[in-house]
């Protein structure tokens, strides 16, 4: 470096600049200030010798090499050695000061002297900005203002070591392996590097608190109900995993626990409170938010380190989104396995479903603990807890909300609790039962399935099953399908069917039969009488082209299906239960794995699945084996399609009393719907006429309606009423005398 380069001004910096320089002396750290001022006396021998060894400059230094240089740098062969530091002398000044989590860390890590001593040293770089400047000289570059491996090893060791300990500033030696310092690979010159300590390695040393930079928006938000851990508390897998990890203390075996479980299940309150019976503290991440692609290994070693550090148990929470591709899984298995035969230890990963750790690390214990949904009296129990603090009605009153809460909805301690939080902040003032009743079960739908809305459809339910027309033996199936729901709890618990058989305690049933003929209906009756939600699935909004998508959409809206007690309807169920393809091409091979998935999970569903389609003859057998109830819907009948005709007006609009009910049934084989369309048809051309509701609109709307569905209608047809029809262009308006609110001449029920 010239002597004007040396005198330049501070130039910008190829990384991030620095926070403010932290002040060396510190009251909770007094050995800072033992650590900077060792440093600044090694850095001052270090630029002595540099400025020594230096020829003289000229204007062509670095592009010619002069006799003279060449002179100097053989004389250096005679000099005598440098002076001799031994390694670790930096890290005995410092311990000597008074820093125990020095002495801890190099117990820790098992770090050797040379080690210690080049953490101490990067760490003294972050204390004062002055190093900075003093790198970039002895670097003999401006933009490299961090200490390189060359220096380390000159400021650290002995020349006669110096080429052993390369070795323990590689990429495989604890220093890198274990994120205590991080290298600047994009420094490197001729295996030179620069290095620095890691923020996780920093702020404990000089304990400030919190976690490494590349962790610190992962960790777990343990923003819960107030009341969730009152419930929490009664898990008996707190004393479960507090017996594991007992039993573990001094063991050399690593240990893994999985605990697996519904969000809001206490998962990580089970893990915390297990800990602070041994009085560990647990560092706690969200594994959702853990960094992906070229920053996962980093923050996966920050957590590691940071967790050995404070002598702290890791629970990784949401462990599952860890492990949701090849990719990731195999990177974080290979990361945790060496880590674990480095160092043992144990960790807690919690999941939605079990994970396969044994498969995974067969070299270490693997513990599952399973939390399990709650049954019906433990979610009465959890809903009368809850209620008699936040819920201001008699206790009559709540014992009656917290009967039926808790055998409509399939809830969590943990989702009760935010239900039971969030009813009391929307009742606020609501002192009657039936304003109770309905914010509640507002509330705690909407808790119970979160994501439904995205997947399905909320479908309005405006008939009952006494607005539906099918023949007498048809209607009786759709009655024993509310009858089953109605009575499986008596049925299957209390007479204990449910141990006759494995499958699930829900109810498929397919309707099948031509469009318009009250499958719709049919499903929107069932949800009226039962009182549950009616959710239509979206097929475009569940199947994905990414593979494996469209199975965790299915299993997003069958979970939250049975746990918000909805019924869903799957309108052209054929389009997703459709027979299983010859396997030509990886698309085939994917769409039946969908197929597969989707025959298993609806077979373990609880709820009641509700599937239309017009093309029976398309369902893939299989799946026709997993039906409870597979009922056609046939096309009305005439005497159904008169009941039809009349129903199709509401009793409040005007009739002509003109309209020929019984020719209207006899002549035209129409589906329900298609009546409706045309009656719905009828009413919009009388009231552009102004006009009472009379055949002549309805023999046109009719008309219109079979042209619609592609039949060729001859006039002939609408004898006698033929001369009733009008070119659509005309539209010809004829009154009838001012509209009657009698309905004169319609059929009999």
């Amino acid at each position: 470096m010239t002597a004007a380069a040396r005198h330049a001004p501070h130039p910008a910096r190829t990384r991030a600049p620095r926070a403010a320089p932290m002040p060396a002396t510190s009251a909770s750290v007094p050995w800072t200030d033992v650590l900077v001022a060792e440093v600044d006396r090694r850095i001052a021998e270090q630029v002595g010798r540099w400025r020594g060894e230096q020829a003289a400059p000229t204007a062509l230094k670095s592009l010619v090499i002069t006799d003279a240089e060449v002179d100097e740098l053989m004389a250096r062969a005679s000099e005598p050695p440098e002076p001799a530091l031994p390694c670790g002398s930096l890290a005995a000044q410092v311990i000597d000061a008074g820093a125990p989590r020095v002495l801890a860390l190099q117990a820790a890590f098992e770090l050797s002297p040379f080690e210690l001593d080049a953490v101490l040293l990067c760490l003294a770089s972050e204390l004062d900005c002055r190093f900075d400047r003093l790198w970039a000289y002895l670097n003999d570059d401006l933009t490299r203002t961090r200490p390189s491996a060359d220096l380390l090893l000159r400021l650290l060791a002995p020349p006669h070591e110096r080429v052993f300990l390369q070795g323990q500033l590689a990429s495989d030696a604890p220093l890198l392996q274990c994120a205590l310092l991080l290298a600047d690979d994009s420094s490197r010159r001729g295996g030179n590097p620069l290095y620095r300590v890691a923020d996780g390695v920093l702020r404990h040393l000089l304990e400030r608190g919190g976690v490494d930079a590349a962790i610190a928006d992962a960790v777990w938000d343990d923003d819960v109900a107030p009341l969730a851990p009152t419930l929490w508390r009664a898990r008996p897998q707190v004393q479960e995993v507090h017996a594991l990890l007992a039993a573990q203390e001094g063991a050399s075996t690593p240990l893994l626990v999985n605990l697996h479980g519904r969000d809001g299940s206490g998962r990580a309150f089970v893990a915390h409170a297990a800990c602070g019976r041994l009085q560990r503290r647990c560092l706690s991440l969200d594994g959702r938010k853990l960094k992906r692609g070229a920053d996962s290994r980093a923050a996966w070693l920050a957590a590691l380190r940071d967790a050995r550090l404070g002598g702290d148990l890791l629970f990784v929470h949401h462990a599952d989104a860890g492990f949701d591709d090849a990719e990731r899984r195999h990177e974080w298995r290979t990361l945790l396995q060496s880590w674990l035969r480095r160092f043992g230890g144990t960790v807690l990963l919690a999941s939605a479903e079990a994970l396969p750790l044994a498969a995974w690390f067969p070299a270490a214990d693997v513990a599952h603990v399973a939390l399990p949904n709650l049954d019906m009296g433990e979610r009465e129990a959890a809903w009368r807890g809850v209620l008699a603090a936040v819920c201001p009605l008699p206790e009559g009153a709540r014992e009656s909300l917290a009967h039926s809460l808790a055998a409509k909805f399939r809830l969590t301690e943990g989702e009760i609790a935010v239900a039971a939080q969030q009813a009391r902040t929307a009742a606020r003032g609501m002192a009657d039962e039936a304003g109770w009743t309905a914010v509640l079960h507002e509330v705690v739908a909407r808790v119970a399935a979160p994501r439904l809305h995205e997947l399905a459809e909320a479908v309005p339910v405006r008939h009952s099953l006494a607005d539906i027309v099918l023949p007498p033996d048809r209607l009786e199936v759709l009655k024993d399908l509310v009858r089953r729901t109605q009575h499986r709890r008596t049925v299957l618990e209390d007479w204990r069917f449910d141990d006759v058989s494995a499958r699930g305690r829900g109810l498929v049933a397919l309707f099948h039969g031509a469009s318009g003929t009250g499958k719709t209906m049919a499903a929107e009756g069932i949800a009226s009488t039962l009182r549950m939600r009616l959710f239509r699935i979206d097929l475009a909004g569940v199947v994905s082209k990414y593979i494996g998508e469209t199975e965790k959409n299915l299993r997003t809206i069958f979970d939250e299906a049975d746990r918000a007690d909805a019924v869903l309807f799957f309108d052209e169920a054929d389009a997703l239960f459709g027979k299983r393809s010859e396997v030509k091409d990886a698309h085939d091979r994917y769409a039946n794995i969908e197929i597969n998935y989707l025959l298993q999970r609806i077979e373990l569903f609880d709820g009641i699945a509700i599937l239309a389609t017009n093309k029976h003859s398309h369902m893939d057998e299989a799946f026709m084996r997993r039906i409870h109830v597979s009922l056609e819907f046939p096309l009305p009948r005439p005497p159904e399609r008169l009941r039809l005709w009349d129903r199709s007006f509401p009793r409040v609009a005007p009739m002509a009393g003109d309209i020929d009910w019984d020719f209207l049934a006899q002549r035209f084989e129409l589906s329900g719907g298609a009546i409706r369309n045309a009656a719905l048809g009828a009413a919009y051309l009388a009231a552009e006429g102004g006009d009472a509701i009379g055949m002549k609109h309805v023999v046109n709307a009719l008309r219109t309606e079979l042209v619609k569905a592609g039949r060729r209608m001859q006039d002939g047809e609408f004898a006698p009423h033929a001369h009733l029809l009008t070119q659509p262009a005309a539209a010809a308006r004829t009154h009838a005398g001012a509209p009657s609110p009698r309905r004169p001449g319609r059929p009999e029920e």
